[in-house]
């Protein structure tokens, strides 16, 4: 039953929402919103990941009224350049650019206790030593989980200064194309909350 329930859970961790946004902010300065068009830039040699998150990202824009286009439809067997993404900017008269990058990528082991009970006020010698002596040989079991962190940031084309950031953390990205679905639907959401899209 022990084993059963420990596969379950961890069946329920992997499949179900794994990505929050940790921080988020805004230059509540900026009048320009809700904003109008935007060059989606993920910071990836991963090609296959790039294009799936920035057409992801795009396809969310476009159904909130921003005119975007991702980065990977433009130079689709390179990272732009600095100079790329300014050329385009200059020729489209882009508002702002959505850049995404990876930030931190960390193994943590979490350890999820077994018959170890809290103690409430009944606490004694008798029952502390007890419960501790039963800790070393009860059923805990520690697993390992991998933590990726992604900031997210929005740039103004004609001041080059930020006017939206967020960063996330998902828990082990196995499956990327859910990975990304989840994290353009809360980023779409935060975007909103934030009046910088509709």
């Amino acid at each position: 039953m022990r084993l059963l329930f420990i596969s379950l859970f961890c069946l329920l961790i992997t499949s179900c929402a794994s990505s929050n946004l940790t921080s988020s902010w805004v230059d509540k300065t900026y009048t320009q919103m809700p904003i109008k068009s935007t060059l989606v830039v993920a910071m990836s040699d991963n090609l296959r990941v790039r294009r799936i998150f920035e057409d992801d990202m795009v396809h969310d824009f476009r159904k909130n009224g921003v005119n975007a286009i991702s980065s990977s439809q433009l130079f689709p067997n390179k990272l732009p350049s600095k100079n790329d993404i300014a050329g385009y900017i200059k020729n489209n008269n882009t508002q702002t650019v959505f850049v995404a990058q990876l930030v931190n990528i960390e193994d943590k082991n979490i350890r999820y206790p077994g018959n170890n009970y809290g103690y409430g006020n009944s606490v004694s010698f008798h029952s502390y030593y007890n419960d501790s002596y039963s800790y070393i040989y009860d059923d805990s079991y520690t697993v390992s989980y991998e933590f990726v962190n992604v900031e997210f940031t929005l740039f103004d084309t004609k001041s080059h200064k930020p006017i939206w950031s967020t960063s996330s953390e998902s828990v082990d990205p196995t499956n990327m194309n859910d990975i990304i679905a989840e994290l353009t639907h809360i980023l779409i959401e935060n975007l909103q909350d934030n009046g910088v899209v509709r």
